[in-house]
């Protein structure tokens, strides 16, 4: 099973204690088969869970793991340290600050910890498992900076620094920064560095310029000429004279915090930001050279019938040519969130905690919602995605390193996302259609059924055709890229 591996190293470590990241609600069941499997197999050590929701609902989290001996809220690495010192020797670790645990039947929280953690005090991740020599594509993640100033309503972010007293963004040192790029690049072997900021431009000014202080270290070391690097922003971010010297540093990929393309349901999502904004920060994108891919809420739960068309026409228009892969998912509402917050009060939340669900204001969109998760389970969700093997490709294929870009593999990589794109949005738009002539709209319709399988067997075909231009590549590219 999924635990076997734990449970192995488990058993040859014995661990005093063992700690578990959990940020979204609807991975917990995941969660807790894994920790009841790891118990049961005989191991002893303390186990802990910190991330979001662990954070933001405590009680909830240790009534579902009976397993879990606590819970580190928010920024864990002090208490976290605290516990372990505690547990090794022995010590009664219940008073510590910024903790949960079970006390009977009642879940105690102790007071939220203040420590504003200077992030350049932090030691670098521990790598020393993992061998990036045997990677095609040697690959590793970094962080530059914690937090972000925006509020976006769908977003726990904020909130959860916020537990430790925390506003907007703090930034590591640039030049700190770019000592741990150039120990994983000369030392370790990386050729691709991914920020996993959640911003990495957030902040104004001053950012802007942190950014750029980030790309000429990086360019004065000569690291440009070794290795590349993604980061992540928001479109309105997004600016030539920012992004063009980051690009001469080695930027080569950037996530775009889109969500919507309709001017009312960004507003809902509390973006502060316009389509048009979005739109130029693509136009510049395209012009520097450079992939990029986005995250794309179609629905939201106050959405309307005429936002869900105004959205798809943004995708038609701003995913044009295939330079970039369409895409789109709902709002969930996750737990720590403003969003959470109004539906709850709204009592428009059903279900338990863990797994709290919504129907939306006008029920034409719970058959377009139940018709799309039918016909898209291929392409835009699930582990296989073909939605994520095309965004992967197209990266893949603009990388210049570590050897040159391959313009005709480019070139067809660009038709086979079109191709996809005019698909999910010619079938979207014909289902929507349907589904407003009926008096009674509902997903098991006999021609949105017949629709939902063309949907699938022409994502087969273009899944089949992806395959086939992946074997001009090095097959150990591809699995390492498709991890």
């Amino acid at each position: 099973g999924g635990a076997d591996p734990l449970i192995r190293a488990a058993a040859a470590w014995q661990p005093d204690i063992v700690g578990f990241s959990m940020i979204f609600q609807f991975m917990a069941p995941d969660f807790a088969q894994v920790i009841t499997a790891l118990r049961a197999s005989g191991c002893k050590a303390h186990f802990t869970m910190g991330g979001h929701y662990a954070s933001f609902a405590p009680e909830t989290i240790l009534q579902l793991i009976p397993e879990l001996d606590s819970v580190v809220r928010f920024e864990g690495e002090l208490p976290l340290v605290e516990i372990a010192n505690a547990v090794a020797n022995g010590a009664d670790w219940r008073g510590i600050h910024g903790i949960a645990w079970r006390d009977g039947d009642r879940v105690q929280l102790t007071s939220p910890r203040q420590d504003r953690i200077d992030l350049d005090t932090l030691p670098w991740p521990d790598r020393s498992d993992i061998r990036y020599d045997r990677q095609l594509l040697p690959i590793a993640s970094i962080l530059a900076s914690r937090g972000c100033p925006w509020k976006c309503s769908f977003c726990s972010i904020i909130t959860f620094y916020e537990g430790n007293g925390t506003k907007g963004r703090r930034r590591r040192t640039p030049r700190l920064v770019v000592d741990e790029m150039e120990y994983l690049v000369r030392e370790r072997g990386v050729k691709l560095l991914l920020f996993q900021d959640d911003d990495f431009l957030s902040g104004g000014k001053d950012a802007r310029d942190w950014a750029l202080s980030v790309g000429d270290e990086i360019t004065a070391r000569g690291l440009h000429e070794e290795m590349r690097f993604k980061i992540s922003c928001r479109s309105d971010e997004v600016r030539e004279e920012t992004l063009a010297p980051l690009v001469a540093a080695g930027l080569r990929h950037v996530y775009l915090g889109v969500e919507s393309g309709d001017p009312d349901a960004l507003k809902t999502l509390n973006k502060m930001i316009t389509p048009e904004v979005h739109h130029r920060a693509g136009q510049v994108l395209r012009g520097l050279g450079i992939s990029f891919d986005f995250g794309f809420m179609l629905l939201n739960p106050w959405s309307t019938v005429q936002q869900v068309r105004n959205n798809l026409q943004f995708l038609r228009e701003f995913c044009d040519g295939g330079y970039t892969v369409a895409g789109f998912c709902r709002t969930l509402p996750y737990v720590g969130t403003p969003m959470e917050r109004k539906m709850r009060d709204e009592g428009r939340l059903t279900g338990p905690a863990l797994e709290a669900d919504y129907t939306f204001l006008d029920p034409r969109l719970d058959a377009l919602w139940d018709f799309s998760l039918v016909a898209f389970a291929g392409r835009n969700y699930g582990k296989d995605a073909t939605w994520d093997h095309l965004r992967t490709m197209l990266f893949e294929a603009r990388l210049d390193c570590p050897r040159p870009r391959d313009e005709d593999f480019l070139k067809a990589g660009q038709r086979l996302a079109a191709t996809s794109n005019r698909l999910l949005l010619e079938i979207t738009e014909e289902a929507l259609e349907r589904i407003e002539a009926m008096e009674h709209p509902t997903a098991s319709d006999p021609h949105l059924i017949e629709l939902a399988r063309f949907a699938r067997q022409q994502n087969e075909q273009v899944a089949a055709t992806l395959n086939a231009l992946w074997t001009t590549r090095p097959s150990a590219i591809e699995a390492e890229l498709f991890r």
